[in-house]
């Protein structure tokens, strides 16, 4: 086994389109990053720097990152990502009171998405806060 990178908390990736620094980035391919159009699974992390397509970036994976919100979020809520690589509130899965298995893999597929808590307050989309990376 031979290391990569040491803790992985600021990895190098590939822009497979153009990013802004602070954008939440998710994997698109093989050490390739964009910013993401939705909540996602695969978000690797936020963006450190600019990059156009095709240029190296930095993705900050752990740690207190400030972001832009995609509408109203209070500190201590859970945050997704959203369209635009911004974040969004988190909204837990409504599991039925009478509920099959699907309602059980769909609530749990969302509360992956979570990628971490808000620390500071957002009143409207454009919003810059301060959340706690939790991957």
């Amino acid at each position: 086994m031979v290391l990569e990178y040491i803790e992985g908390k600021a990895i190098p990736m590939k822009a497979a389109q153009a990013i802004t620094a602070g954008q939440v980035v998710e994997l698109t391919g093989d050490e390739q990053v964009a910013p993401t159009a939705g909540a996602s699974a695969k978000v690797l992390g936020v963006a450190l720097m600019d990059a156009q397509a095709g240029e190296k970036v930095t993705v900050i994976t752990e740690g207190v990152v400030e972001v832009t919100a995609a509408g109203a979020i209070a500190a201590g809520d859970k945050v997704v990502a959203a369209a635009n690589g911004q974040v969004a509130k988190y909204t837990p899965y409504d599991v039925p009171t009478t509920f099959a298995d699907t309602d059980v893999e769909a609530a749990v597929a969302e509360a992956q998405k979570v990628i971490g808590i808000a620390l500071t307050s957002a009143t409207a989309s454009g919003d810059k806060i301060k959340i706690k990376l939790q991957l």
